[in-house]
């Protein structure tokens, strides 16, 4: 017994594992003390970075607020890396005058990518005499950083759209047509109905009568359809876009002379906005009015009188009388479609001729 209890108790060897070897020239690992003054510097450098931004941008300012020279150019299509001094370069370089004649760069600036602040692509170059212009404006269409700019003078406001005068006017301009009281209504949902564009619109005024156009199959909405109102205003709100509308400030204790207060105070207005209808952005532009409509289609001079006339004028030979002219008795073609627009083949379907077999016929033994 006692010779098992020492085998037991015998100590293990430990395994042979290779000694760990130490670089003594290493540097010494930073303390808790260094992590946290090294966090601290990192969370610095973004407030350094804006001062910087901010002298960067008072500097633009400054050159901004400078007294606008009468001879300058608007250089367009240029790349959003492309710096003023890339600019003062490129045209330096191919002018023959000098840097000093520049008298002042705008480069409107966007917001920054990456880290970097781009411009809008475009900028206004100032210069000092009439003849530096002329030279610059030569430039027009030569590659600048892998793009073709474009170079205007900076007076010129040819091409720019005109600006439409007033709100009320801008669904005129849109349509052409001048302001009524029916609207045109576009881009609606296919479930749209009578009763729903009614209600919606209803908030801007007295809706007078709503036609939607419909298929005929399923009888829903295509898509599109007019609204017409019982006054003028309401129509005006509706392709405007919104309607304000004044909130009662109930619940406030005005003290003894509250009725006084409430008579001074001026009540608060809400904006609703009346440009969407069942998740869809609406387009709203004033329409025709339908007298109007009526008159152009089958007016004197209308469009529908020209195809009446013109159907009345072709007769059939039968109704021609033995001299050739036009008998007293003569009616138009009725009945009859207009094939000229189709194909031979298209023809023989719609008229239900039949079809002449076409290829060749194969038999099996």
């Amino acid at each position: 017994m006692a010779g098992v209890d020492e085998a037991n108790h015998k100590k293990r060897k430990l395994p042979e594992v290779s000694e760990i070897e130490i670089d003594v020239s290493a540097p010494e690992p930073p303390s808790k003390k260094a992590l946290r003054k090294a966090k601290r510097k990192a969370s610095e450098a973004p407030l350094e970075n804006a001062s910087e931004q901010k002298t960067e941008d008072a500097a633009d300012n400054e050159e901004t607020s400078k007294k606008r020279s009468e001879h300058g150019i608007w250089i367009g299509n240029l790349a959003f890396s492309v710096t003023k001094d890339d600019l003062r370069k490129f045209l330096t370089s191919n002018c023959s005058f000098t840097d000093t004649t520049i008298t002042r760069i705008h480069m409107p600036k966007s917001s920054e990518k990456h880290g970097k602040a781009q411009n809008k692509g475009f900028a206004y170059v100032d210069f000092s005499n009439q003849k530096a212009t002329n030279e610059a404006l030569g430039l027009s269409e030569h590659l600048l950083t892998g793009r073709r700019v474009l170079i205007k003078d900076a007076k010129s406001f040819a091409g720019r759209p005109e600006k439409s005068q007033g709100e009320a006017s801008s669904g005129a301009a849109a349509s052409g047509h001048p302001p009524s009281k029916r609207i045109f209504v576009g881009n609606l949902g296919f479930d749209a109905t009578k009763e729903v564009i009614e209600e919606h619109f209803g908030k801007c005024g007295s809706v007078a009568h709503v036609h939607l156009a419909t298929f005929q199959d399923s009888g829903k909405c295509k898509g599109y359809g007019w609204v017409t109102f019982d006054d003028l205003a309401a129509a005006e709100a509706a392709v405007r876009g919104f309607v304000m509308f004044d909130e009662d400030d109930e619940g406030e204790d005005y003290g003894s002379d509250s009725e006084n207060r409430k008579k001074s105070r001026k009540p608060k207005q809400r904006k609703v906005w009346m440009n969407q209808l069942l998740g869809r952005r609406m387009r709203m532009e004033f329409a025709e009015d339908a007298t109007t409509r009526y008159r152009k289609r089958f007016g004197k001079d209308g469009e529908g009188k020209k195809t009446q006339t013109a159907e009345i004028s072709e007769v059939e030979p039968s109704d021609q009388d033995a001299t050739g002219g036009q008998s007293q008795w003569s009616r138009p073609k009725q009945g009859k479609p207009d094939y000229s627009r189709y194909d031979k083949e298209t023809v023989q379907k719609l008229s239900g001729a039949i079809v002449e077999p076409q290829g060749k016929k194969t038999t099996f033994d």
